[in-house]
């Protein structure tokens, strides 16, 4: 599977651009999930959850942020 850069919009993460995989008609997967940041080295941190969104004019892929879950 090739990857896709996207921009994250909303939540921890709003701004940062990931790669991520690309289904079979070149669109970025669904949904993502990605570990949140812990102060703590010891705590299981939470998945932040992004859904895709729309593609922007430039070509770039936004996924939403749309919860946490732990």
């Amino acid at each position: 599977m090739a990857e896709i850069r996207v921009r994250l919009r909303g939540g921890p993460e709003d701004g940062h651009e990931v790669a991520v995989s690309a289904d079979a008609a070149g669109k970025p997967v669904p949904r993502i999930t990605l570990p949140a940041r812990a102060r703590n080295a010891q705590a299981v941190p939470p998945l932040l959850i992004y859904e895709r969104g729309r593609k922007r004019p430039d070509g770039t892929w936004e996924f939403n942020y749309v919860g946490a879950e732990t």
